[in-house]
């Protein structure tokens, strides 16, 4: 007989993490070994698991930074975000740093076998609703810059690499009005009114 999959929950919601725990425990080829209310407690055990579902509002230590001590201590930990935060920042930095799968939890419930199921046999899962947000960063253009016409393009790199007004001004052998000219056609061809939103702009990537 083939021996099961050892699951983990981190979850600060007793009712959920107990809900979670026996709907697993009734499957056959998985079982839950331990639940934690935050990934401080897990760190400190060392128990034998397989699949960790990871939430990421908890005290104490949110599950995206708990990711990496996660996979530091143990590097085969298939790691699977269960959460009701489903922003496309927060699904990026967790794949980023390790998740296998992310998961809205108000879906799990509906799709908790086949995602167990998925990553245990070297796969990645994420509910449809994840999976399309995936899908509408990838489909932005890559560089945001190539809205912008060659002397934009050139202001905007000057402020990016961080000239002054004046500096870049200089640089180019125009008037700082000429500069502040550009960086409102800039701002207005980009939808940022500011050069924080600038660098975020350029800089994010997923």
């Amino acid at each position: 007989m083939k021996p099961k999959y050892k699951v983990v929950i981190i979850e600060d919601d007793r009712i959920i993490s107990e809900v979670l725990k026996n709907k697993i425990n009734e499957l056959a080829s998985f079982s839950v070994v331990n639940t934690y209310e935050n990934p401080l407690l897990f760190l400190t055990d060392n128990i034998e698991f397989d699949i960790i579902l990871l939430d990421i509002v908890m005290p104490e230590m949110n599950g995206l930074d708990a990711i990496e001590p996660i996979l530091l201590k143990f590097p085969e930990a298939l790691i699977v975000m269960n959460t009701i935060k489903n922003d496309q920042e927060t699904i990026f930095t967790a794949l980023k740093r390790g998740a296998l799968g992310f998961i809205d939890k108000q879906s799990f419930e509906v799709n908790f076998e086949e995602v167990l199921q998925v990553v245990a046999n070297g796969g990645a899962y994420m509910t449809p609703s994840i999976a399309r947000k995936v899908v509408a960063n990838f489909q932005k253009p890559t560089n945001s810059l190539e809205k912008l016409s060659p002397r934009e393009k050139e202001i905007a790199n000057g402020i990016l690499k961080g000239l002054s007004y004046k500096s870049v001004a200089m640089e180019y052998g125009i008037s700082i009005d000429t500069v502040r000219i550009h960086i409102k056609n800039i701002y207005r061809k980009l939808k940022i009114n500011s050069k924080s939103q600038l660098f975020k702009l350029i800089n994010q990537r997923f």
